[in-house]
């Protein structure tokens, strides 16, 4: 058990790590001056509108090495710490069977406002919210309760169309490959978006879709496995969602020449012994959507509604890359100029059929 401090322009982000010791959970946590004020005021449950916030927490089931959905999590919380100037418990690794006790003990170790950064954190969140009194953001479902609770979702089609102009202006086999490690409603809306990215530049191109399985995210040796199988098809584009299981994207991308590879939600660049072979990544910016829901607990209006990820917002954008020609950065740009508008709306997929679906209409 630990905490790890840094502190960076007026901000002091704490590191915490969740341990189970005798069968209950310990949680270390290091109290720590902020940008913004000293210590948090007591928290009172029958109100939390109007608090000023000197301390937030986000709370994730894993850890940054995942290049994906916990790495943009705890990326947007540091840039919101940043750019408010106050302090940032951060909570990687806090699993999934503790997501109540865990969202408790910070807060009452004085977080103002708290990020249960996981789908699965949802009813564990609103729990937590009602009963402590202080403003808990959630994911993907659940309901908006003024001065307690609201949720951020992702249009996540629209990234995945931009990424798909990318894929089929790379592509000389004319055959691309999607690979999933879960039954993830964003990545069934990812995909889906790809796909008609894809076809909006040659509807001949040929789209394969596979799952690893229906909850294996962090499985690296079925993404290997899989990815292996759909450049045995013919793939020289892979779209890869994974979370863990982005490991074993990688392992296989990068042994197979003339692969190249985009990554979803995070920066894989680390991950990669040779970076080049890196289209890009849909990269998902939490961090204005941090700084905007602290700024409603302030204003006494959050949970009065929910916050979006879009290309509109940059919410959702495409990691600049050597393999960006501007020629695809130009058509990047229109699309993205057609979402805004309107003129361009991405199907947003809910389950692998409709997925399917979209793959086989090839834009029609």
């Amino acid at each position: 058990m630990f905490a790890f401090r840094s502190g960076t322009r007026g901000r002091t982000i704490t590191r915490v790590a969740v341990v189970a010791t005798a069968g209950a959970l310990a949680l270390s946590l290091a109290g720590c001056a902020g940008g913004r004020g000293g210590a948090a005021p007591a928290t009172d449950p029958a109100s939390s509108a109007g608090t000023t916030v000197a301390k937030f927490a986000l709370v994730a089931p894993e850890n940054e090495s995942d290049f994906g959905w916990n790495q943009a999590g705890l990326v947007g919380a540091e840039s919101a710490a940043t750019e408010l100037g106050i302090e940032v418990t951060l909570v990687p690794d806090a699993g999934w069977d503790n997501a109540e006790t865990v969202l408790g003990q910070v807060i009452d170790s004085g977080a103002q406002f708290v990020v249960a950064h996981a789908s699965g954190y949802g009813v564990a969140g609103t729990s937590v919210a009602k009963a402590k009194g202080v403003p808990i953001l959630i994911q993907d479902a659940g309901e908006n309760i003024p001065g307690k609770v609201a949720v951020t979702k992702t249009e996540a089609q629209e990234g995945g169309y931009l990424a798909g102009i990318a894929a089929a202006m790379t592509t000389t086999s004319k055959t691309i490959g999607i690979v999933v490690s879960a039954d993830d409603i964003n990545w069934f809306k990812m995909a889906a978006g790809f796909a008609e990215g894809v076809y909006s530049v040659d509807p001949t191109i040929q789209v394969l879709y596979t799952s690893v399985g229906p909850a294996e995210y962090a499985d690296a040796a079925g993404g290997k496995t899989a990815t292996e199988q759909l450049i045995a098809a013919g793939s020289d584009v892979i779209f890869g969602m994974g979370d863990g299981a982005t490991h074993g994207y990688l392992q296989a991308v990068e042994a197979a020449p003339g692969v190249k590879y985009i990554a979803d939600i995070g920066d894989v660049t680390s991950g990669l012994n040779d970076p080049s072979v890196l289209l890009t990544s849909v990269l998902w910016n939490y961090g204005p959507t941090y700084v905007q829901a602290i700024t409603d607990v302030e204003a006494g209006t959050f949970g009065a509604e929910g916050y979006e990820l879009t290309v509109e917002n940059e919410g959702l954008t495409l990691q600049k890359t050597d393999n960006l020609t501007a020629e695809i950065l130009a058509a990047i740009e229109t699309a993205k100029a057609g979402i805004i508008d309107g003129s361009i709306v991405p199907t947003p997929a809910e389950s692998a059929d409709e997925v399917k679906a979209v793959v086989a209409a090839k834009g029609a």
